[in-house]
């Protein structure tokens, strides 16, 4: 009974910290590819793709695609949404995967 318990108080506490994760880094994502498009607007330095990718790839995969709709950047740059879509995909596997394995361990309390 305990191990089932404290499987559960894992998945519990995992699952939140996925998703906290989630909206930290988002934000985080969401204003630099904002800046990046104001940036876009003026001469001179930009935030480079790979800086964006990175914060995307650290969580943040959900706030770049709410600011790439939202600023219209981005979006057709077809090298930069490749990556960006891979990045994405790995994220909500692995959403879908905790998710998943938190509703299994409902079954066996």
């Amino acid at each position: 009974m305990t191990d089932t318990v404290w499987s559960t108080g894992f998945l519990d506490m995992a699952a939140r910290l996925f998703v906290a994760w989630q909206v930290v880094w988002g934000l985080v994502a969401f204003v630099a590819m904002g800046h990046d498009k104001r940036l876009a607007a003026q001469p001179g330095q930009r935030i480079p793709e790979r800086n964006l990718h990175r914060l995307e790839t650290w969580g943040g995969w959900a706030g770049s695609l709410a600011a790439q709709q939202i600023f219209r950047h981005k979006t057709r740059k077809a090298t930069y949404q490749r990556t960006f879509r891979r990045i994405a995909l790995a994220w909500i596997m692995a959403g879908v995967l905790l998710g998943g394995l938190h509703f299994a361990m409902q079954f066996y309390i």
